[in-house]
C-alpha cells in the first residue's frame, strides 16, 4: 500500500499472521415491533454432527465461547459459561427476554437524528440478552438496510427493522424473510414499495432490485452450493449459476402492488407509515404465470399475498439457502474460513433439526456454538481458524470488559461511521461494511482463504479505532479526575486493587481481553511499560496503559 508507515504495515502484517498461524418505545405501533419472542426451546447439542462434549470449560474456553457469542466477554460471563458449560450456557441466553431497540429509542430523546444509535451501543454495552443481540448484528450484515439513501431520518423504522432481527433471532428463517421482505424500510431501500406491474403505456417495467437482491445476498447466491458450501462445477470447473436474469424478471414482477400500510395513493402517497407492514394493492399487481426457481411455474391469477407467499417458499426450500447462510452466520460468530464439514454439519441443522423443522436458528445458531470446530479450533488446518475482530466489536469489548456504572444519554456515537468504518444499520451499501468473500491480497489469497473484515482494515482505519481505544480507555476512566460527564467511564476499580501485583494484573487482563493467550513478548512489554511509571499518580496510570497497550495489541485484534 502506497505511503504506509513502516509500524503500520508491521501491524497489518502481524494482523494477517496471527490470523493464519494461531491457533488454539415510542413513537407510532411499537407494539407492532416489541412483542417479546418465543422462548427457544432448550435444544440438544446432539442435534449438530461433530457436537463438542458439554460440561464444565476451563476459563480460556469459557473466554473463547463468550467472545464467539457476545459484544465482548466479562468475568461474569466467564464465571458463567465455565460452570454452567456451554450448552446450558447456550440455553439460558435463548432463553432471556429480549431487548428491543424500539423500547430503548422510546425512552430517550428520539428527537436527535442519530439517537438509535446510541440507543444499539446502550444495547450492546449492558443488555443481558447477549447471544440475542449479537446473532441480530450478524442477521444485519446479511439481510441489509441502511439509513444512507435517505432513510437516516427515519429512526422508529429503522429501529423496528432492528426488532424484526432481534425478534427472530432465534425463531424461522421464512418468517423472518416474510417479515424484512414486507417491512417498509426494506421496501424503500430495494425499492419494493411502491413497485408497479409492467405498463406498456408508462413504459413502466418492475424494479427488479428487491428480487435480485433476495437471490443473491438474502438466501441461495449467484452459483449453486453442495451441502458444504463449496460451488458445484461444470465439466469445465466453472461453477454453475443459480439463477439468470430471467428468474430475476419473474422475481421482480412477483413483488409488485406493495405500499405503506396507510397510503393514500400509490404513485405519490403523502402517508409514509415505516412501522407497519407493508399492504397490497391488487390493481398494480402483475398476476400473470411467472416461472421461479428449478422451474416452478406460479399461475395466473394469483392474489400479490398467494404470490409473494409462493415466491418466498420456493427460495426457502432451495438447497443453497443452508449452507449460504449457515456459512455467512458461522463467518460472523466464530472463524472466517469454516472447513467444509463444519458448514456440512451446521447446514444439515439448518434442513432438519431434530424436531424435523427447516429453518430454525435457535438450532442454527447452537449448533454453529456446539460444533467441535467452534469450540477446538480447526484441528486439521488450525492455522485458518479465527477472524479478524470488526473494529466495532473491539470497542464493544473494551467497554464491556469494564463495564462504566452509567452510559450518559447525551453521549453521541455519530462519529462512529468516520472512525470505526462501521455503524449499526448503517453500511454504504447492501454488500455490507466488507464481503464474505473478501481476501486480503498475498499469502491469504493464494492459499484460497477469506478474511472479509480486512476489507475495512488499511492504514487509516489502523490509525482511527486505535485512537478510539486510547481516548475511550487512557483519557477515560472512573480515576480521572476532570473526566466529561458526557463520556463514558470505564470502571477500573478492580484492576486498582491488583495493580500493586504487577503479575497478577497481568494474569487477570490476560483472561479478560485475550482469554489467556497473550504472548511472553507483549506480556514483557506492558511490564516494561508499568515499571516505567513511577510518578505520583501512577497506579491509575499503569493501569489504563496496560489495558491500553493490550487492547491495541496485533493479539486482541482478532478472536481465536
Amino acid at each position: 500500500m502506497a505511503g504506509m508507515t513502516t509500524t503500520t504495515r508491521s501491524w497489518l502484517l502481524a494482523c494477517s499472521v496471527w490470523v493464519l498461524s494461531s491457533c488454539g418505545d415510542g413513537g407510532g405501533n411499537t407494539a407492532l415491533f416489541s412483542q417479546q419472542p418465543a422462548i427457544a426451546p432448550a435444544l440438544p447439542a446432539t442435534e449438530v454432527a461433530n457436537a463438542a462434549p458439554d460440561g464444565p470449560l476451563s476459563p480460556e474456553e469459557a473466554f473463547r465461547l463468550v467472545e464467539q457469542a457476545t459484544f465482548g466477554p466479562q468475568l461474569d460471563d466467564i464465571a458463567l459459561a465455565g460452570k454452567d458449560g456451554p450448552e446450558s450456557w447456550i440455553n439460558g441466553q435463548m432463553q432471556m427476554p429480549a431487548t428491543f431497540l424500539s423500547d430503548g429509542l422510546g425512552r430517550a430523546d428520539s428527537s436527535r437524528w442519530n439517537e438509535y444509535v446510541n440507543v444499539w451501543w446502550r444495547h450492546a454495552i449492558q443488555a443481558d440478552d447477549q447471544l440475542r443481540q449479537r446473532v441480530a448484528f450478524a442477521l444485519s450484515q446479511i439481510l441489509v438496510v441502511s439509513a444512507h439513501d435517505g432513510l437516516s431520518q427515519q429512526q422508529f423504522g429503522l429501529a423496528g427493522y432492528y426488532d424484526i432481527l432481534l425478534r427472530n433471532a432465534f425463531g424461522n428463517y421464512r418468517d423472518l424473510l416474510s417479515e424484512i421482505t414486507l417491512n417498509p424500510v426494506m421496501g424503500e431501500y430495494l425499492s419494493m414499495k411502491g413497485n408497479r406491474k409492467p405498463d406498456e403505456q408508462e413504459n413502466i417495467q418492475p424494479d427488479e432490485n428487491y428480487a435480485r437482491e433476495l437471490l443473491q445476498l438474502f438466501s441461495i447466491g449467484q452459483v449453486l452450493l453442495n451441502e458444504d458450501g463449496t460451488p458445484k462445477l461444470d465439466d469445465e470447473g466453472v461453477p454453475l449459476p443459480a439463477y439468470n436474469q430471467t428468474t430475476i424478471e419473474n422475481f421482480a414482477r412477483v413483488f409488485t402492488g406493495w405500499h405503506f400500510a396507510n397510503a393514500d395513493d400509490f404513485k405519490w402517497p403523502k402517508n409514509k407509515d415505516y412501522l407497519s407492514p407493508m399492504v397490497p394493492w391488487p390493481e398494480y399487481h402483475d398476476n400473470n404465470e411467472k416461472t421461479l426457481l428449478n422451474g416452478v411455474v406460479l399461475p395466473a391469477g394469483q392474489s400479490a399475498e398467494a404470490d409473494l407467499n409462493a415466491a418466498l417458499n420456493n427460495v426457502f426450500n432451495h438447497p443453497n439457502v443452508a449452507p449460504f447462510i449457515s456459512k455467512q452466520l458461522i463467518q460472523r460468530l466464530v472463524t472466517s474460513n469454516p472447513s467444509p464439514g463444519y458448514v456440512r454439519d451446521v447446514a444439515a441443522v439448518f434442513n432438519r433439526n431434530a424436531a424435523g423443522e427447516r429453518g430454525s436458528l435457535a438450532s442454527v445458531v447452537k449448533a454453529i456454538l456446539m460444533h467441535q470446530e467452534a469450540r477446538s479450533g480447526h484441528l486439521e488446518a488450525p492455522d485458518t481458524f479465527g477472524k479478524m475482530k470488526e473494529p466495532l466489536l473491539r470497542l464493544t469489548q473494551v467497554w464491556r470488559a469494564f463495564e462504566p456504572e452509567s452510559i450518559p444519554y447525551n453521549f453521541n456515537y455519530g462519529w462512529v461511521e468516520k472512525e470505526l468504518a462501521q455503524s449499526p444499520l448503517n453500511s454504504p451499501s447492501v454488500f455490507n461494511f466488507y464481503r464474505p468473500d473478501f481476501s486480503q491480497p498475498g499469502e491469504i489469497s493464494a492459499r484460497g482463504l477469506v478474511t472479509p473484515e480486512f476489507e475495512i482494515l488499511d492504514e487509516t482505519s489502523v490509525i482511527t479505532i486505535t485512537s478510539r481505544l486510547l481516548a475511550s480507555i487512557l483519557w477515560s476512566h472512573n480515576y480521572k479526575n476532570d473526566i466529561d460527564g458526557n463520556r463514558i467511564a470505564i470502571d477500573i476499580s478492580y484492576e486498582m486493587i491488583l495493580e500493586p501485583n504487577p503479575d497478577a494484573l497481568l494474569d487477570h487482563l490476560d483472561l479478560l481481553l485475550l482469554g489467556g493467550r497473550m504472548s511472553a513478548e507483549l506480556r514483557q512489554e506492558v511490564l516494561n511499560l508499568m515499571n516505567a511509571r513511577s510518578y505520583a499518580s501512577g497506579a491509575s496510570q499503569r493501569v489504563v496503559e496496560a489495558i491500553f497497550l493490550i487492547a491495541t495489541s496485533p493479539e486482541a485484534a482478532i478472536q481465536l
